[in-house]
């Protein structure tokens, strides 16, 4: 079957809007995700996602941002699946979307006949430009995904203070642990804590 007019352009938005600029950051590419992957252990991807709500002559899409540690992922699966350099972005540590870096609400980009595909072509090359590339490019090392998560605590879950605690922050894992215990007004969030504070303790 071939592909309508809408699909067309999606496709051209992908390979001729939005790629070049990863794929001289060194990047690949498999469909419409672009992964970078570095052998110190780490990587940052850009995936572009559809709606699966929508058809052939309607295209809503967002873009989902993803910052990758191996150590997170052994954690999170307890060991038993680690993508390294496969990675996608639902493995990453770190996810957020355009949306969030806009500063604003979920935000989806639609192609549609009515659509003026210049005009949104515009759009998207400039939040890719000054939103989603900025964002990536400071991620360049092992060292600069752990200050993120100390100096943002996002996310806000078990799994990064643990992973912080593993990558040799122990003071700064136990520091998040204690503002959480002091801030929650959550039973479960507080317990949730105690049972990793003691956890960690073990650990070491």
């Amino acid at each position: 079957m071939s592909k309508t007019e809408i699909q067309t352009q999606f496709d051209t938005l992908v390979s001729k809007v939005i790629w070049p600029e990863f794929k001289k950051r060194g990047y690949s590419k498999t469909k419409n995700n672009f992964r970078y992957y570095d052998s110190a252990g780490w990587g940052k991807i850009l995936s572009i996602q559809k709606s699966a709500y929508g058809d052939r002559s309607n295209i809503r899409f967002t873009l989902n941002t993803g910052i990758y540690l191996p150590e997170a992922e052994r954690l999170w699966t307890r060991g038993r699946s680690i993508s390294n350099e496969r990675f996608l972005e639902p493995a990453c540590l770190i996810r957020k979307r355009i949306g969030q870096l806009k500063g604003s609400d979920d935000l989806w980009y639609e192609l549609t006949d009515q659509s003026e595909f210049d005009n949104l072509s515009r759009l998207v090359e400039q939040d890719i430009t000054t939103r989603v590339l900025p964002y990536l490019d400071r991620i360049d090392g092992v060292e600069a995904i752990m200050q993120q998560l100390i100096q943002v605590k996002e996310p806000n879950s078990e799994l990064a203070i643990e992973t912080l605690f593993n990558y040799g922050y122990q003071n700064e894992a136990r520091k998040w642990i204690e503002d959480e215990l002091t801030k929650t007004i959550y039973r479960t969030q507080r317990q949730k804590m105690l049972e990793l504070q003691a956890r960690l303790a073990h650990s070491l």
